[in-house]
Parts: C-alpha cells; structure tokens; sequence
C-alpha cells in the first residue's frame, strides 16, 4: 500500500461521502505485482474531471517515480 486515506473524522465530507467511515483507513493507492511487472491502482479516478488538482499528481507521481516502486521486490535481510 503506498497510500491510505486519513481517519473517519478527518476527512471532507463532500458530495457523496456521508460520514467516511466506509473509505477511513482504507488504502487509496496500491502497487501490485502482476505477472513479472506491477501496476498501480487507485480507488478514485485521478483524472475525473471533479478530482482536485492534487490527485493528478499522484499519477504524475507514479509515472515519473515507475523504476522505484517496490511491488514484488524483497527486502533486504536484517
């Protein structure tokens, strides 16, 4: 999980979103391995045209930063 959303009472509440607690402590952004490579999955979609400007950038993020994310790699012995 390389993202997760805040606690239910420190989240907006907006639009559809009655009180959060459903999305609280959820992961919002996961890198997944799949087959040899991995991919990255959002729970929003960043470039709906209601989206803040802030969460474009989590896609310009991962796009920029796609060498160094970590799905499927072992870490290092301690």
């Amino acid at each position: 999980m390389i993202l997760r959303y805040a606690n239910a009472n420190e989240l907006l509440v907006s639009g559809l979103l009655d009180t959060g607690a459903d999305l609280a402590q959820h992961a919002a952004v996961i890198d997944a391995t799949y087959g040899q490579g991995h991919v990255v999955l959002f729970s929003n979609n960043p470039f709906w045209r209601a989206e803040t400007k802030g969460s474009y950038f989590l896609v310009f993020n991962a796009i920029l930063n796609f060498d160094n994310l970590g799905a499927g790699r072992k870490l290092a012995a301690r």
